[in-house]
């Protein structure tokens, strides 16, 4: 039983070097992942920082979550066409720009999700630094 665990724990160790290993690979290589881990940082610090309802918080957290998550899905879309079919294909373009364009639509949405649920605070820390 103590084994087991020991096996599972050191699988685990190993499954996280992999993934830190994947998420540096993309902050290396891909500057739009870069830009959009700077805005989800940011907006992360403001989400702690602002009263925020939780379901807004968890909103936020969700689809910071998920704009990067599709970021690194659209990087390994990206690098298996290219190994698949090294060479131009009509097929591989309009892939690559139909998986650019889901990201673009998913942090575009979330921006406008961001501007809703930030808007009203904003607009009362404004307020109140006027009055």
């Amino acid at each position: 039983m103590v084994f087991q665990f020991k096996k599972n724990l050191r699988y685990l160790r190993s499954s996280l070097n992999f993934a830190i290993r994947g998420i540096k690979y993309a902050w290396k290589t891909e500057q739009n992942f870069r830009w959009e881990l700077f805005f989800a940082v940011m907006v992360f610090l403001f989400s702690i920082a602002l009263p925020l309802r939780p379901i807004e918080q968890l909103l936020v957290w969700l689809l910071i979550i998920w704009v990067l998550t599709l970021e690194i899905i659209n990087t390994v879309l990206e690098r298996m066409i290219d190994i698949i079919k090294p060479k131009k294909h009509p097929y591989v373009g309009a892939i690559k720009d139909l998986m650019a364009g889901a990201v673009l639509v998913s942090a575009a949405g979330a921006a406008i999700i961001g501007m809703i649920i930030f808007f009203p605070y904003f607009e009362n820390l404004i307020l109140s630094v006027l009055n």
